[in-house]
This record gives structure tokens, C-alpha cells and sequence, in this order.
């Protein structure tokens, strides 16, 4: 009898075990990730995440870009661009009024012509595109004159200079030495106009330079 009551209770408690097993939900083993030793595993983003993080980026950016007069520009609207102002008339009037009006030279020859400090025959024929012999003949020169400043030189009227007349190319600038005129610095680019030197950088005829000074030489 007792018997009986034990197989009994034994059969209850299996039944039991396996009711149990049943109502639990089934679990499963994490799956591992493999990783190569010495690396730190990371997240990996999606590729619309990639982009939106390009997106931001690029509007952070241009937001903390300085712009003209000081401060940060907006965060621009992809797909649209910020406009540039045009410049405005007044912006223009100044611009234009900053440059330095000189006068073109007179075409033609002066029929005479008073030498000044650093000039000589040879740089004058040069200038006025004549032949430096007829120049020392109608002045009463020869090759070994020295004409002094103040002398006034007789221009011919026709022949040409023989060979270049520029020494030196130009436009160009030229820093002064001491000892320069605005004569001399002429007679170093060759066909150079004084008038001209000293109107371009808005000189009075006559100034006196200093050394260290720059002119513009048109």
C-alpha cells in the first residue's frame, strides 16, 4: 500500500516538472561578437546616421564661420545659398576717386627743352625719340659737352633715336636713393616723362624725394 502511495507522489512531482518547463519561455545564449584582439569594440552607424551627422556638421560649421563686420553667419537651408550684396554706388564712387589721375604727354617734340638735375643729351634724345647727334648740333654741343642745369637744349624736329629708347620696362615702382630726381630716375627707365613721374604719384613739379620713398612709374 505504501507502495503504491510512493509511485504515485513521484508521478505527481514529474508531472509537475514538466507543466513547469513548459509555461517558462524558452531563452537563448547571447551570440558572441568576434572582435580581433586589441580592438575596442564600437557601434556601428547607419548610413542615413552617417549623412545626418555630415549634415549637421556642415551647418555647424558655416553657422560659426566669421562673416564681414564681425559676428557669425546663419545656419544656411541645405539646398540654399546665401547671397553675396552687390557693392553698393557709393563703395564704387570711392574706389574710383582713390585712383591717380596723370596726364598723357603731349605728343609730338618740344622745340626746346631746359635740362634739369640729373639729366644729360643722350637721356633727352632718348626721351624725345631723336638722333643725339642732330640734338648736340642744333644746341651748339659736342660730344664732349657738359651742359650744366638751366641749359636749354635745341629738340630737332624729325630723325629718330638709333636703338631701344627703354632702359628699364615699366609701369613699374622705384624706391629712392639718396641723390635721385625725378630727372634722373626718368633717364634710368630711358623713355620715361618727369611731368608724368610726378603727376602719377601726385608730386608737385619740383619735390624734392627723400630716400626710402616708392613712386609709381606709369
Amino acid at each position: 500500500m505504501k507502495k503504491k502511495w510512493f509511485v504515485l507522489i513521484v508521478l505527481v512531482l514529474a508531472a509537475s516538472i514538466i507543466l513547469a518547463a513548459c509555461e517558462r519561455p524558452a531563452t537563448k545564449s547571447p551570440i558572441a561578437t568576434p572582435t580581433t584582439e586589441g580592438e575596442i569594440p564600437f557601434p556601428v552607424a547607419t548610413q542615413p546616421q552617417i549623412l545626418i551627422d555630415i549634415l549637421k556638421g556642415t551647418q555647424t560649421a558655416a553657422a560659426l564661420t566669421p562673416q564681414a563686420g564681425g559676428g557669425v553667419g546663419p545656419t544656411p537651408t541645405p539646398g540654399f545659398s546665401i547671397a553675396t550684396p552687390e557693392p553698393t554706388e557709393e563703395a564704387v564712387e570711392v574706389a574710383t576717386a582713390t585712383l591717380v589721375p596723370y596726364p598723357t604727354p603731349t605728343p609730338g617734340k618740344p622745340a626746346t627743352y631746359v635740362i634739369q638735375a640729373g639729366e644729360f643729351p643722350y637721356c633727352i634724345a632718348r626721351r624725345f625719340d631723336v638722333d643725339p647727334g642732330a640734338l648736340l648740333t642744333a644746341s651748339g654741343l659736342d660730344i664732349n659737352s657738359r651742359p650744366a642745369i638751366g641749359f636749354k637744349l635745341t629738340i630737332p624736329q624729325s630723325g629718330s633715336f638709333p636703338g631701344e629708347r627703354a632702359l628699364v620696362s615699366h609701369p613699374a615702382t622705384y624706391t629712392v636713393v639718396a641723390g635721385d630726381t625725378i630727372g634722373k630716375i626718368a633717364c634710368y627707365f630711358g623713355d620715361a616723362d618727369p611731368n608724368t613721374i610726378y603727376a602719377a604719384n601726385g608730386l608737385a613739379a619740383g619735390t624734392e624725394l627723400t630716400a626710402g620713398m616708392v613712386l609709381q612709374i606709369p
